[in-house]
């Protein structure tokens, strides 16, 4: 796990779970690029950890990410704003963490309160689980500033929820409340605002005691079934089952069968 104690995040470890709030709460969680790099960081170091079974990922105050600090990224590209200069600057920065995200093995829930912009979107819908408080709202200002949805949202969105609401919303610059967000696939579920983090824990405390490593295939298994023939999509899976099968937790899972028990998973 990283020695240095972060500075932009706030991160606590229990019973498995690990939790990560987004601490910027005077910017409404804005990443800048010190946060970026502290949250590829944790999450490396985490879903390295066979002790962390799970993950949540929140921010702190009223909102859960605005998005890139709008200061922030000019400093990443200096005085130098041309096309070049810009694209090593997301590079190094924003699509690595994104990338990050949408390789995380470990099970990931998002606990989004109040306005998610920009970049936050793609936090959330990388989430595996995504709960949003009756507050909660998701904000697609891409057009708004001349600019174009990035940090993974035009990979998720059209797979949540269609390529022609995805359009709506992008083209548009839509802001949606969490009822319409439920209904059109963006969220799990929509909680009290008081009860956000305490379905959290429940949710990812469910998660830990699941087969980790099964479930981490699992996830890559279904993000990849876009890109697939159906061919394709049997190969992986009897890839991914074979290695399930040589597992601990499906040696577990036979036995809790036979002995009419809960399953006892160690993630292995």
């Amino acid at each position: 796990m990283p020695t240095d104690t972060p500075t932009r995040l706030s991160v606590s470890d229990t019973d498995g779970v690990t939790t990560i709030t987004l601490s910027r709460p005077d910017k409404l969680n804005a990443i800048d690029q010190t946060m970026g790099r502290e949250l590829e960081a944790v999450l490396d170091a985490r879903d390295a950890d066979p002790a962390v079974r799970a993950i949540i990922l929140t921010g702190q105050g009223r909102g859960f990410c605005a998005g890139a600090d709008i200061a922030a990224l000019a400093e990443m590209a200096g005085t130098d704003a041309r096309p070049p200069a810009v694209r090593r600057s997301m590079r190094s920065g924003s699509q690595r963490l994104a990338q990050r995200l949408l390789a995380l093995e470990t099970p990931l829930v998002a606990a989004v309160k109040g306005p998610t912009a920009g970049a936050g979107l793609g936090i959330a819908f990388a989430a595996d689980v995504v709960l949003a408080s009756e507050e909660a709202s998701f904000a697609f200002a891409f057009a708004q500033r001349g600019l174009v949805p990035d940090f993974g949202v035009t990979f998720l969105l059209p797979r949540m929820v269609g390529l022609r609401a995805a359009r709506e919303l992008c083209l548009l610059g839509e802001t949606v409340d969490p009822v319409r967000a439920e209904r059109l696939g963006l969220v799990t579920r929509v909680v009290a605002a008081d009860d956000l983090l305490e379905e959290a824990n429940r949710v990812a405390a469910t998660l830990a005691r699941g087969p980790t490593a099964a479930l981490g295939m699992t996830k890559r298994l279904l993000l990849d079934a876009f890109d697939s023939d159906a061919q394709t999509a049997l190969d992986r899976e009897f890839t991914a089952q074979a290695i399930a099968f040589a597992g601990e937790d499906a040696a577990e899972g036979a036995a809790a069968f036979r002995e009419q028990r809960a399953p006892e998973f160690r993630g292995l």
